[in-house]
């Protein structure tokens, strides 16, 4: 239908109790728009001052994403 589009493209920014910034860069598709079984397939980049506060970001995102896999199967 007319203003449907297969990507999505956004920047998130976090902010934790420590002061502490992050920046994710997310860009994601759809493997083929017009099958509604297709895949979401992606990039997702985070970018912080410290190297601890991206490692923590990026561990939450894969957890999430592996319980996502675990509830479609």
């Amino acid at each position: 239908s007319e203003g449907d589009c297969g990507f999505l493209a956004a920047n998130l920014c976090a902010h934790s109790i420590f002061g502490e910034d992050a920046l994710a860069n997310v860009s994601i598709e759809k493997a083929s728009p017009l099958d509604e079984g297709s895949p979401i397939v992606g990039h997702i980049r985070i970018r912080a001052k410290s190297q601890g506060m991206a490692l923590t970001l990026g561990d939450k995102i894969n957890i999430a994403q592996r319980e996502r896999r675990a509830i479609a199967v």
